[in-house]
């Protein structure tokens, strides 16, 4: 009798092992959408289709920011796709989605009003080459540490006092070095992004060990430039004058190679691998070795005036006096070269390097193209300092301290706003935005340059807004919101001609809000407002051709211009000084 084919196969064994086969495969597939795949948040909004994909929107997302370096530009790209102020992308394998808020006054309440949001692990990670350093830590016993030793330190008395004259003699020295560039320069524009940086560094050196560290990074670009003669300077593809760089310092050199290192983790797929792999460098090793033998020498040093005066006249000595009453309080010995304490002091340098240097380039810029508002600026500067303009010379440090100039305010204010960086939260316990619910651990990214702070805001249902969020703000959003216009943040005083700077004229978060917020904002501003001033006092920013006029830019730390090339023609020699 003939054996159908089904019966021999059943004989040979062969039916069972193929049912194995299909379920084990089919077990796998049950694995990989259940555990592999995206787990969308329900109720958010997310493209569809990448909830599918193994690596959802990152392959999106790293084929336009390997071109354009604009991370925050993709992430508005999504909300505007999705039309709306909460939605969600999946970036990371086997990790939540990140959410991506655009909505200034959701954000400002997250922000000052909800302590369930903490410092995101974004920050933690790609901070990761500060160490221990109070800006990458997490809230908690530590962080207040920090900090405290840190009290005082943007208080009006050390800023304007211990701060301000060298400050103020940095910000001389910046505008005497663009006087030798503009020179050599013979008219043709040059780069000033590194000098900008140079005189920000200088600036936070100054801050924690004034004189005391005797090296400066525009120093020796200052010798440098002084020799040159105008014939040996090459010039650009766009007729920019090309200067050369001055060696550095050693530690000099270790401050700005930390910060390529938290640039290079901070665009890193795998912050955490890309440290450790880091750490492994002779470069980054010896990078570590100069800033604590440095750091070490002067907190010696420190302690050794404080033993002899007991009196504080720089950061770190403070920080050591703060040190010592904790110890006292807390009854133990005073511990001065911890690792915490040796790590906060070297990232101050870092904190403030390139948030001013990098607002004074946007402000340059702007200034630059749009030759009305820098008249506008320069007027209100010579008004403000009448007396320094009626006897041609420089606002002196008093005069800057005693007055405010409404319009300087609103320049500075805005470049902050049209600049600032996207800021970044998660949720230590299980949460909700905008009535869905958010688990413990989520990341939410406050979208800076999106509705509600570059665009009209989205229309969001009060009812499913947080009970202590404010909405009455009163923010004019029928100006063009993604304009330079100094003139929003500038309110009129009944019944004068004059102007008052209103800082709650628009949504502003370049510094952060709330209990985590930029511990050195008001010396930000105080070099700000003493650059600026000087600057525009002293030169006309004169046009440049349109190649160098509008620089592109990339998104790390900061949102830094590739460029900021200024053609600077000094008052002095005409008596506008």
């Amino acid at each position: 009798m003939a054996v159908s084919t089904a019966d021999q196969l059943g004989q040979a064994g062969l039916v069972p092992t193929s049912l194995i086969a299909f379920a084990f495969f089919g077990v796998l597939y049950a694995v990989y959408v259940r555990l592999l795949l995206p787990r969308p948040f329900p109720g958010i909004p997310y493209n569809k289709g990448s909830e599918k994909r193994l690596l959802g929107d990152a392959p999106d997302m790293l084929k336009e920011v390997g071109v354009t370096r604009e991370l925050n530009v993709w992430l508005l790209k999504q909300v505007n796709k999705l039309q709306a102020p909460l939605c969600q992308v999946f970036v990371t394998p086997l990790s939540k989605p990140w959410l991506l808020l655009a909505d200034s006054a959701e954000a400002q309440d997250i922000m000052t009003r909800r302590p369930e949001w903490d410092r995101s692990n974004f920050i933690t990670d790609g901070l990761a080459p500060l160490d221990g350093f109070h800006a990458r830590m997490k809230t908690g016993k530590t962080w207040k540490q920090t900090r405290a030793w840190l009290q005082d330190l943007m208080g009006p008395s050390f800023l304007n006092n211990i701060v301000g004259p060298v400050m103020y003699d940095n910000a001389i020295h910046l505008v005497e070095f663009w006087e030798n560039k503009a020179r050599v320069a013979n008219g043709r524009p040059f780069d000033v992004n590194e000098d900008l940086n140079h005189s920000a560094l200088d600036g936070m050196l100054a801050f924690v060990f004034d004189r005391h560290f005797e090296h400066t990074a525009i120093g020796p670009q200052f010798d440098l430039a002084s020799k040159l003669d105008p014939s040996s300077i090459e010039t650009g593809p766009n007729g920019e004058a090309k200067f050369p760089e001055a060696p550095l310092n050693e530690f000099i050199t270790a401050l700005y190679q930390t910060v390529d290192a938290i640039d290079q983790v901070t665009k890193s797929v795998s912050p955490t691998f890309t440290m450790w792999w880091l750490r492994q460098t002779p470069r980054y090793k010896k990078v570590m070795t100069v800033k604590r033998k440095v750091v070490k020498e002067q907190v010696r040093g420190a302690l050794r005036r404080l033993e002899t005066t007991g009196v504080t006249k720089t950061a770190i000595e403070h920080m050591l006096m703060r040190e010592k009453k904790a110890a006292e309080k807390q009854g133990r010995k005073p511990d001065y070269e911890s690792p915490i304490l040796m790590e906060e002091i070297a990232g101050q340098f870092i904190a403030g390097l390139h948030t001013t240097s990098t607002t004074l380039a946007w402000t340059f810029i702007y200034l630059t193209r749009l030759p009305e508002i820098q008249a506008n600026l320069r007027d209100a500067l010579y008004k403000g300092y009448p007396d320094a303009h009626a006897e041609k010379r420089f606002p002196t440090l008093a005069e800057l301290n005693k007055a405010r100039v409404p319009y300087l305010e609103a320049v500075l204010e805005e470049a902050l706003r049209l600049h600032a960086t996207s800021v970044a939260r998660q949720a230590t316990r299980d949460t909700e935005l905008f009535g869905h619910p958010v688990p413990k651990g989520t990341n939410v990214i406050l979208i800076a340059n999106g509705p509600g702070f570059h665009a009209p805001s989205m229309q969001v249902d009060p009812a499913r807004r947080g009970a202590t969020v404010k909405t009455n703000n009163g923010w004019d959003e029928s100006r063009d919101m993604s304009a330079f216009d100094p003139e929003r943040w500038l309110v009129r005083k009944e019944g004068t001609d004059e102007v008052e700077f209103d800082a709650n004229a628009a949504p502003q978060i370049a510094f952060g809000m709330g209990p985590r917020s930029c511990w050195g904002r008001r010396l930000a501003y105080l070099e700000l407002r003493m650059v600026a001033t000087l600057v525009v006092w002293n030169f006309d920013l004169l046009s440049v051709p349109p190649a160098l006029a509008d620089p592109k830019a990339s998104y790390g730390i900061v949102h830094r211009a590739d460029q900021c090339c200024l053609r600077l023609r000094s008052r002095r020699a005409g008596g506008e000084k």
